[in-house]
């Protein structure tokens, strides 16, 4: 294992038990066996799955979770009628996850076979069916950053500019051309956004739209320094162990902890590039990707806790309370330590 790499998995796990337990403690043992599950896919991915053979077969493992995804359109489960995890009995698996991770794999393949020369018509068909079967969920917010992560991964490899710009223009047309309909259908979207102008402009009903960003913000400014500890009461924020735990979190740990946290993502920001440096072809598209996952689904996350983004409902890795979320956060971290060893020429794969 990387010792950086895991140094900052388990300081954030840690920081997540005392997170979860502050929102509700009677998750604490359904949240310590996601916990244990996560870190077992990361040993796995870590030694026993190495990233080559993931890597030749990405197309047919992206492939079969865009067929999961299909199948929670039609079997899946969800509040309020949406359709986005499928129930496996003791597990509820949310393809949308897996996605990310997946999505990573398949450009890191083609690019390390094609290369940046290379016609990207494949890729971004693929990346838009993806996003598409997303959105049909609905689930808009997970579906931009899947599209926004492949865009991501694909111009910080270098992507040449006039391929980039084709394909923003081409979204945006189908933005265009589709976003009406979509969004006379699935009315929240259109409401979480106008929700975060009026907050920004202060016209928001403090105890209607804007009420979950300002008890985060309240749970934020009210820790102090060193916190109320995890036994304390924290006041009503709706989705506390999840969307929103950063600020329980920072109400359990003080603001002290809450910089810890954000040092700790960033010492897998730098660490994941780090290790993409060092590295080649698709497996340093790979590391890159990966790394680029993690630290942007982060920052989105604390960003809508502080008010500074749209509530989008994106877990934070290794801390929301979420058997996928952390099962695919662990696979992620499990794969760049695979990479740090390849980079450091301590094994070899074909």
């Amino acid at each position: 294992m990387d010792p950086l790499l895991i140094l900052a998995q388990l300081a954030l796990l840690g920081f997540s038990l005392v997170g979860v337990t502050a929102a509700d403690p009677s998750l604490l043992t359904a949240h310590l066996l996601k916990i244990t599950l996560g870190l077992a896919a990361t040993l796995a991915f870590a030694f026993l799955i190495p990233p080559g053979p993931l890597l030749r077969h990405a197309l047919g493992l992206h492939l079969t979770v865009m067929a999961l995804l299909l199948l929670v359109l039609l079997v899946g489960q969800g509040p309020g009628g949406v359709r986005r995890w499928l129930d496996l009995g003791p597990f509820q698996l949310q393809p949308s996850e897996l996605a990310k991770v997946t999505l990573v794999l398949y450009l890191a393949s083609f690019v390390g076979r094609k290369g940046m020369d290379y016609p990207v018509l494949g890729p971004f068909i693929l990346i838009g069916a993806t996003a598409g079967l997303v959105l049909l969920e609905p689930d808009f917010s997970t579906a931009l950053f899947l599209f926004t992560l492949s865009l991501g991964v694909l111009l910080v490899i270098g992507l040449p500019w006039r391929r980039f710009l084709s394909i923003l223009f081409s979204a945006a047309l189908l933005a265009l051309a589709l976003g009406g309909s979509y969004l006379g259908r699935f009315r929240y979207v259109a409401e979480r956004f106008m929700a975060f102008l009026g907050f920004w402009q202060g016209t928001a009903d403090a105890k209607e739209e804007a009420y979950q960003v300002i008890q985060a913000q309240k749970a934020i400014l009210t820790a102090g320094p060193f916190g109320h500890g995890p036994g304390a009461g924290l006041l009503h924020l709706p989705e506390a162990h999840s969307d929103m735990v950063f600020a329980s979190v920072v109400y359990a740990t003080g603001w002290l902890g809450g910089v810890m946290v954000l040092f700790l993502y960033g010492l897998l920001f730098f660490r994941g590039l780090q290790i993409a440096l060092r590295l080649k072809g698709a497996e340093s598209v790979l590391a890159t990707g990966l790394t680029l996952y993690l630290s942007a689904q982060a920052a989105i996350n604390i960003g809508v806790t502080l008010g500074f983004l749209p509530v989008t409902g994106v877990p934070l890795p290794l801390l929301s309370y979420g058997g996928s979320s952390l099962l695919v956060s662990g696979m992620a971290l499990g794969l760049l330590s695979a990479l740090a060893r390849r980079g450091e020429g301590r094994r070899a794969w074909s």
